[in-house]
């Protein structure tokens, strides 16, 4: 397969891998969320250290999620895919937490 090949496959396949990423990075978005404010999801930590440690976790999966994908996707030339990794991965929390606050 040569580079060309290779570029035309890629570039074929950014419209559906975009859709993908945008709703695979909400769902990790509100994972993470109700991971991070110690919500449903968690195994509910009984201690502030508990609380704290599973902040933080959830701080650092979202920190390498967030600039892996912008890494892959940018090596890759997926325009589509980055922009939709980009906008998931900053609306979605301050989103969640305006829904947060007025409820």
């Amino acid at each position: 397969m040569s580079a060309i090949q290779l570029w035309r496959r890629v570039r074929r396949v950014d419209k559906p891998v975009a859709v993908i990423v945008g709703v695979g990075n909400l769902l990790l978005c509100a994972v993470l969320f109700f991971m991070a404010i110690g919500g449903l999801l968690s195994s509910g930590a009984s201690t502030r250290e508990e609380e704290t440690a599973a902040r933080i976790l959830a701080g650092q999966i979202f920190g390498c999620w967030l600039v892996g994908g912008l890494m892959l996707f940018s090596v890759l030339v997926m325009t589509r895919a980055l922009f939709s990794h980009l906008a998931t991965m900053l609306f979605t929390p301050i989103a969640l937490t305006l829904i947060l606050l007025l409820l």
